[in-house]
């Protein structure tokens, strides 16, 4: 069955926005189409009932909510995001949080009846550094994952991850964790029956498991083969539904490295199939009952990778096609 599905793009190339695009769960084809809506370098998307929300992520950052019917975008209206090089966002029931990564903060904004966004209500400023001194010279909130009104923020500048409680259009801080220096955790999920939270370390190029809600130090694995020694960093995470896999992406190995996940939550047995293009910034898994297809966007060579999934496992690529600066993908 064909499913509608929009891109987010960088639009320093040729992209010029949010990008239509659909996908046959049954065979594993990916077409790109025509371009949606035009916007400046909306670079992640998220969804909530009629309405997409996408940062703008831009020195000057800003982000920006949109109409939608399935993948006809209408803009309502955009906001300041609060900071500098706005990376993700995540939309609650009545606001959407927003990471701003160049400027280390994360900012709330509530949203109108019409889903319109209001202006910023709260905002928290990270402070410190790392050892990395070219990549962690100050905060740098990298995520805002929404676990009801919970927010998890991996800062890749401080190697912190934040706990924040959403409670009347403000942000009260919940609890933290410390993590290895020069990790740069990246991206969060947690295990969908355990109560584990895995990171993604960006500049380690590993993966931590975390008790929850504790956040106490389970398990750390490597992302990448031990022999392999040139420049790599880690980029998105994923978890099957049924929490027996775990995936991440390697940009510089240009790789999918794919975990199993035994019944105490461990990650064991990893390995890693190519991307077919450079700068996997992003991948997910399609969103049929059975989990059949991994969808690959290779930020740096413009296109678009489908790996079947056989017991888990990306095997073969089914798919490979063209889209601009491809660095999100939401399924409409």
């Amino acid at each position: 069955m064909w499913r509608d599905v929009l891109i987010g793009t960088y639009t320093w190339g040729d992209a010029e926005g949010i990008y239509r695009g659909r996908f046959d769960d049954e065979t594993g084809a990916f077409e790109t189409l025509e371009l949606a809506i035009a916007a400046d370098s909306p670079a992640f998307l998220a969804a909530r009932g009629d309405m997409l929300y996408a940062v703008n992520e831009q020195r000057e950052g800003g982000v920006s909510a949109f109409r939608r019917d399935h993948v006809e975008l209408d803009f309502v209206n955009a906001q300041p995001s609060g900071g500098s090089l706005p990376c993700h966002l995540s939309a609650g029931s009545d606001w959407v949080a927003v990471a701003n990564y160049g400027s280390g903060t994360v900012a709330l904004f509530p949203t109108a009846d019409d889903g319109g966004l209001l202006l910023m209500a709260d905002s928290r400023q990270h402070r410190g550094k790392g050892p990395n001194s070219s990549r962690q010279e100050t905060a740098h909130a990298h995520e805002v994952h929404a676990l009801g009104s919970t927010l998890v923020v991996p800062d890749l500048g401080t190697d912190t991850i934040h706990r924040y409680a959403v409670e009347s259009n403000r942000l009260r801080e919940d609890g933290q964790a410390n993590l290895a220096p020069g990790s740069g955790p990246r991206h969060v999920e947690m295990h969908p029956s355990l109560p584990l939270l895995y990171v993604l370390n960006e500049l380690g190029n590993t993966v931590d498991a975390l008790s929850w809600p504790d956040l106490g130090a389970r398990q750390r694995v490597n992302a990448l083969p031990g022999d392999f020694s040139a420049a790599s960093t880690t980029a998105e995470l994923q978890i099957a539904r049924d929490g027996r896999w775990l995936y991440a992406s390697n940009r510089g190995h240009d790789s999918i490295v794919s975990f199993a996940i035994d019944s105490a939550g461990r990650l064991h047995s990893p390995e890693w199939v190519p991307t077919r293009g450079e700068h996997p910034r992003y991948f997910c898994l399609d969103p049929s009952n059975n989990e059949d297809w991994l969808i690959v966007l290779n930020q740096d060579s413009d296109n678009v990778v489908v790996y079947r999934l056989t017991t888990g496992r990306p095997t073969d690529i089914v798919c490979e096609t063209a889209a601009p600066t491809p660095v999100c993908l939401m399924f409409a």
